[in-house]
């Protein structure tokens, strides 16, 4: 198992808890959980608190305390992000390079991730004007989305943005479905191709700033439209009259933003959207290259994410990612 770091990092830094499970408890955990759903049908949208409460009821069961301690004190703490690596896999089929694919046939991998944002403390959800309304959203390379700057795409880079940043922020005890959702998480199934994940900590974005920017961005001078992967009649248009920078009740920033969606209302405020460009232009973050069995979850509102362009391997072997938004 490998430990935090103990070094305190810089104020404006990423701070990311990492973990990674020896093998011998990694073994014991997926031995457990196939041995409680091999005899059921249990799909991710259907079935969704029964694989929660499986996997919940194993990784608290063999998960080593000081993990679990990260996980349940994860969204109290300052950290922007946690990894746990070498997590159970399985056998997997095909690369669902459509979009969809056989959820029962994901049975094993849906109780971990269920499982885990529920030690997390988080509720999963979906929204219904995206991927179908489906829990879960295959992260793959579709032909479809050539030249788009979707979670589907892979031939052109994705800038470093926030999910849905067109929805207002939203509070705690609220129902999560109109609002920007807090936390992305994701289980890998492939990365051959060894592509990176991107994440940097809003704070580092803001120190680049000079105070005039800064104050401008905090102000309610832009619109945000929907992004690319928000493709159906239900999907709200755009969020009129936003900041892209806000406070929350413990005076740290949140952001919104998207490179493709995002405008100024007057060519004044254009100008300090180009600063804000600019700034992330020179962020350093983290590139995280999640092997297969490796789990990630980050704060939406404090971290933006960016995804490189990439060569895919082939269809049935391509990139997988399994994503769930929680709140």
């Amino acid at each position: 198992m490998i430990h935090p770091p103990t070094e305190e990092p810089a104020a404006d830094a990423l701070r990311i808890t990492r973990f990674r499970l020896d093998d011998g408890t990694r073994d014991v955990l997926g031995k457990e959980i196939v041995a409680r759903t091999h005899a059921s049908v249990l799909d991710s949208d259907d079935h969704q608190a029964i694989l929660s409460s499986i996997g919940a009821y194993v990784l608290r069961q063999y998960l080593p305390g000081q993990i679990l301690n990260a996980l349940e004190t994860f969204r109290v703490s300052r950290a922007h992000a946690l990894t746990l690596t070498n997590l159970p896999q399985q056998d997997l089929p095909a690369t669902p390079v459509s979009g969809y694919g056989d959820e029962p046939a994901l049975s094993l991998v849906n109780a971990v991730h269920f499982g885990l944002v529920q030690l997390l403390g988080m509720t999963p959800y979906a929204v219904n004007y995206e991927n179908l309304g489906r829990l879960m959203r295959n992260v793959v390379p579709n032909p479809a989305a050539s030249g788009t700057t979707s979670s589907w795409g892979a031939d052109s880079e994705f800038f470093w943005h926030t999910d849905n940043p067109h929805l207002p922020f939203g509070d705690p005890g609220e129902d999560p479905r109109g609002y920007v959702p807090q936390y992305l998480t994701f289980y890998t199934a492939r990365n051959e191709e060894r592509v990176p994940t991107e994440l940097a900590a809003a704070e580092e974005v803001v120190g680049l700033l000079d105070p005039t920017a800064l104050r401008a961005l905090e102000r309610r001078g832009f619109v945000v439209g929907a992004p690319d992967s928000n493709d159906f009649p239900e999907s709200p248009e755009l969020l009129d009259k936003a900041p892209l920078l806000e406070r929350d009740a413990t005076g740290r920033h949140r952001v919104r933003y998207d490179a493709g969606t995002t405008r100024g209302i007057s060519p004044e405020v254009e100008q300090h959207l180009a600063t804000l460009h600019r700034a992330l232009g020179q962020v350093h973050g983290s590139a995280i290259t999640l092997d297969p069995g490796d789990f990630l979850v980050f704060d939406n509102y404090r971290v933006v994410h960016r995804r490189r362009a990439f060569t895919p391997a082939l269809a049935d072997n391509a990139r997988w990612l399994r994503r769930c938004y929680a709140s």
